[in-house]
């Protein structure tokens, strides 16, 4: 049972809920404030998760490989346009919705590496306490986007589940490959997806994030290639 899972993506919702709530209450300048703050916090995590790479190499190439495959197939583009049809479709607003800041939540909130890399976790060893953790940021998180974006966050959770509880299985099936260092690398390359993040919620550097999310499912591959490589 993904208890871990669906603790997480019930989190997401509350924030949502809450966030949006407030929304109405909290003052202009705070609310423009909150965004810069996360996303600097989003580069400092970023960084914790890079350094921790067992090797840059198969961590790179992922991220150049997975970014063009993106690139090529406008998966940022097709993303957009499926949140503002699901968003219209829960009535939960839509058209005056920053669609560029929405989807950087949606990026955070379903293809994070340390999401990926909890729930993992949970498929292979039964241990939702990360995702408990993770869960907490996220309501946190959720709360401060749905400060700006209001209810339209609480249509996150569904794609949400469904994708980590992709991740669960495929951590339950592939229990007996997976090793320490894949595990690294796929954390240190959701670091530097977490660090773009940060950059696009500060308005530093705007990066197709979504077009960076194949990268998540190769690290892993290159990983285990580069480790039987150099071995």
């Amino acid at each position: 049972m993904p208890i871990g899972v669906l603790t997480n993506c019930a989190s997401v919702l509350a924030g949502g809920a809450i966030g949006s709530a407030l929304g109405h209450i909290l003052p202009a300048s705070l609310k423009d404030h909150l965004p810069t703050m996360f996303g600097l916090c989003s580069i400092a995590i970023g960084i914790n998760s890079i350094i921790k790479a067992s090797a840059m190499t198969p961590v790179v190439l992922a991220l150049l490989v997975g970014f063009t495959i993106g690139h090529l197939l406008h998966l940022e583009q097709w993303t957009s346009r499926f949140f503002h049809k699901l968003v219209k479709a829960m009535r939960l607003g839509g058209d005056g919705i920053d669609m560029e800041f929405y989807i950087t939540a949606v990026a955070l909130f379903c293809c994070s590496g340390f999401g990926w890399y909890s729930t993992l976790t949970e498929g292979i060893a039964g241990d939702p306490s990360l995702l408990f953790s993770k869960a907490v940021l996220d309501g946190f998180t959720a709360l401060i986007f749905a400060s700006t974006l209001g209810k339209s966050i609480c249509a996150i959770p569904l794609p949400q589940c469904v994708i980590l509880l992709c991740v669960f299985g495929a951590g339950r099936l592939l229990a007996g490959v997976l090793t320490p260092n894949m595990f690294a690398d796929l954390s240190a390359c959701g670091g530097v997806l977490t660090m773009a993040a940060g950059f696009r919620v500060s308005k530093i550097k705007s990066v197709p994030l979504v077009d960076l999310m194949p990268a998540l499912l190769l690290v892993m591959p290159f990983s285990l290639l580069w480790t039987m490589v150099m071995g």
